[in-house]
């Protein structure tokens, strides 16, 4: 196996986020050092890969309307925090802790499931009067499930995977914890192709956000189509450099029935790093920033762990 055979699974898996729907390593030995083998995309069937990341946000948001702001958080992953009521303008930081756990189920397919803890630390000035408040808060955001199938491999055309989730529980209330079922859901297509040693890449997508009850209101969220084009450089056979751009085009948010906006489009740029640890083990740092719409920062980094079926 060809050390260029590596830095292609290295490429390809940063280029679309690890945390996204491709993860594929596998190391062996061979005579000249250690690579690479690339046998799959997803999952080996019966193999689990347990996924353990952490994401600070960083944002300001003039004249909010009490709806929900949506932090993307890798490639098709999304996590809606709801937001105080009224005309305010918003800074605050918010720190996001995720446990996955990811089973290969066929040869084709695999399912998994995403645990987000949430603590926030924002400032609010309301624009009517002046008046400040600030808010320190702690909850379980959100557990979701879902399933990614390789639909055609690469070759004469580029390769094809799609996944879809659905947030089994996610919470509902500007603060404290106020869970709800089946609120959100996400369908998308993750499109690649191996140049090596680049790894091009495009994933598009739609979150779909349904009402749900905050307090005294009903709240409907806009929905999400997204397009995240990406580009990965392996450097050499331990680390891969990502780059790329998230285009969200968001739809309106409705509050007891009336529109609150018109709907926006928001963009960012995406960076990454990713490094192979060890044959099992994964690291990935990557970082996020407005350019388009609202104003805010995000920086994650991510350790996946992969335990071989016996």
């Amino acid at each position: 196996m060809s050390a260029s055979r590596f830095r292609v699974v290295v490429g390809l898996c940063a280029a679309v986020g690890w945390t996204g729907p491709i993860l594929a390593q596998e190391r062996i030995l061979e005579q000249d050092g250690i690579a690479i083998e690339l046998e799959e995309l997803l999952s080996e069937k019966g193999t689990f890969r347990l996924e353990f990341g952490t994401t600070i946000v960083s944002s300001r948001q003039d004249g909010i309307s009490g709806l929900y702001e949506s932090i993307q958080t890798g490639t098709g992953e999304f996590v809606s925090l709801p937001v105080e009521l009224g005309v305010t303008d918003r800074q605050s930081d918010t720190f996001l802790a995720t446990l996955g756990l990811r089973y290969g189920l066929t040869a084709s397919s695999e399912v998994y499931s995403r645990l987000t803890l949430r603590h926030d630390e924002a400032r609010f000035v309301d624009t009517a009067t002046g008046q400040t408040d600030t808010l320190s808060d702690s909850a379980l955001q959100s557990l979701v499930v879902g399933a990614n199938y390789r639909f055609q491999d690469e070759g004469a055309g580029p390769g094809l995977i799609g996944f879809a989730d659905v947030a089994v529980l996610e919470n509902t209330a500007a603060r404290g914890t106020d869970l709800a079922s089946g609120t959100s859901g996400t369908l998308g297509l993750t499109a690649y192709r191996v140049l090596d040693p680049l790894v091009l890449s495009v994933t598009a997508g739609y979150r779909a956000s349904f009402a749900r009850d905050t307090g005294a209101d009903r709240v409907d969220p806009g929905d999400i189509f997204f397009i995240n084009p990406s580009i990965g450089f392996a450097v050499n056979n331990e680390v891969t450099l990502t780059g790329g751009i998230g285009l969200n085009f968001v739809g309106d948010d409705r509050v007891n029935g009336t529109g609150r906006d018109t709907g926006r489009t928001d963009a960012e740029l995406q960076f990454g790093l990713a490094y192979a640890w060890d044959k099992n083990t994964t690291l990935r740092a990557d970082a996020r920033t407005e350019v388009l719409g609202d104003r805010s920062f995000t920086a994650g980094i991510t350790v996946t762990r992969k335990f071989d079926k016996k």
